[in-house]
């Protein structure tokens, strides 16, 4: 059965004009929130976009597009007269064009959600794919003689300051061959945290986050590659906001 997404967890959320974007453009967020892609609604500076989430720290951004290129999403929406889609990492890697039908071959789309979703779709799947092919060659180097008594990497302070401020405690060991660090979220779901590329120092390159519920042991969550841990800080702060968001609930 299809178990939505958790509703963004935010102080924006109570903002007037996020309410206003989210209910304007919400053909568009359900679509994309259907696919299990975690979305929300940005306003930094004016610019209001909805954003996708991609592996790695990265997110899809669907603005408008004018004569100039992206503008901000119209809080009419009769005022919008194409979209455009860009693909953006938080620390300017990569920032490419998805989807622009104001000009090239996608200029007769116009404002048609559905000839957005029609390549939207497949090129978020396709970084996940990515992603997975990336964790699958990772995890096969990782359990590459690993020994039993190992003593693996450290999650780094700002994580560890982060768990222990909602009094979580972490605990490291070995699981299928491959060290690993556990900790249990406040809504009866788990994150194990796997280090990959480990290099000659002992320094993860990338680690693994999966979800897991305790009561659902075949259930899991976004199991992602995580790249350096600007975006594993930012990966695990996700899962406990959505887990304290859950519990709250209750």
């Amino acid at each position: 059965m299809f178990k939505p997404l958790p509703f963004p967890n935010h102080h924006r959320v109570n903002d007037p004009l996020w309410q206003r974007l989210w209910a304007t453009y919400s053909d568009v967020i359900t679509m994309l929130r259907s696919d299990g892609i975690t979305t929300d609604v940005e306003m930094g500076g004016g610019e209001f976009s909805v954003t996708a989430e991609l592996p790695g720290g990265c997110e899809l951004a669907i603005r408008a597009s004018g004569e100039s290129g992206a503008e901000a999403l119209p809080l009419d929406r009769d005022e919008l007269g194409a979209w455009q889609a860009i693909h953006l990492c938080a620390d300017g890697t990569e920032r490419h064009l998805v989807y622009d039908s104001a000009r090239g071959d996608q200029a007769a789309n116009g404002t048609d959600v559905l000839a957005l979703m029609a390549v939207v779709l497949p090129h978020i799947q396709a970084e996940r794919d990515a992603a997975h092919q990336h964790l699958a060659a990772g995890l096969v180097q990782a359990k590459t003689g690993t020994p039993a008594d190992a003593e693996g990497p450290e999650l780094p302070a700002n994580v560890m300051a982060m768990l222990a401020e909602y009094g979580i405690e972490a605990e490291a060991g070995v699981d299928t061959g491959t060290y690993r660090i556990a900790f249990d979220l406040p809504d009866d779901t788990y994150l194990l945290c796997h280090p990959l590329d480990i290099d000659a120092d002992g320094v993860p390159a990338a680690w693994e986050v999966t979800r897991q519920h305790h009561h659902q042991p075949g259930h899991m969550q976004n199991v992602v590659p995580v790249d350096g841990e600007p975006c594993l800080f930012d990966t695990i702060r996700s899962h406990l906001a959505s887990a304290l968001s859950n519990a709250s609930r209750r």
